[in-house]
Order: C-alpha cells, then structure tokens, then sequence
C-alpha cells in the first residue's frame, strides 16, 4: 500500500507556487508516492473512529400494517 501526494492538493503560498512551476515545466508528473512501512498507522487510517451498531424500525409494507391497525 502506498501513501499518494499530488501538489495541486496543497494550498501554496507564493514562493511554492513559483516552485511548482518550475517543478511543472522540468517534471512530468505533480505526484509521488511511497510505500507505507509502519503497519500500525496504516491499521488506524483504516479503523473506524467510531463503532456504531445500526438499529432501524423501518418495516416492509407501512401502509399495510396502518390498515391492518385500525381494522381491528
């Protein structure tokens, strides 16, 4: 797995953006890459923050179950 930076996601400043164009007229590419070696921050970029259980009390067919309610 790799970490993946692009310079045209960064806010620059003047002085950067000059070297940006330099980097764009001698480079081919605005992004570099490297490999993620430390397993435990790659497991906690990946980990939830939160662990939510999901409750719902949606049901199927709403109306008829209103129907059946005020029949009996």
């Amino acid at each position: 797995m790799y970490i993946v930076k692009n310079l045209k996601d960064y806010n620059l400043s003047h002085k950067q953006r000059i070297f940006a164009g330099y980097l764009k007229d001698n480079v081919d590419s605005f992004i570099c890459y490297e490999k993620i070696t430390n397993r435990t921050a790659m497991r906690k970029y990946f980990s939830p923050e939160n662990d939510f259980t999901e409750y719902t009390t949606a049901i199927a067919e709403p109306a008829e179950l209103i129907a059946r309610a005020f029949a009996s």
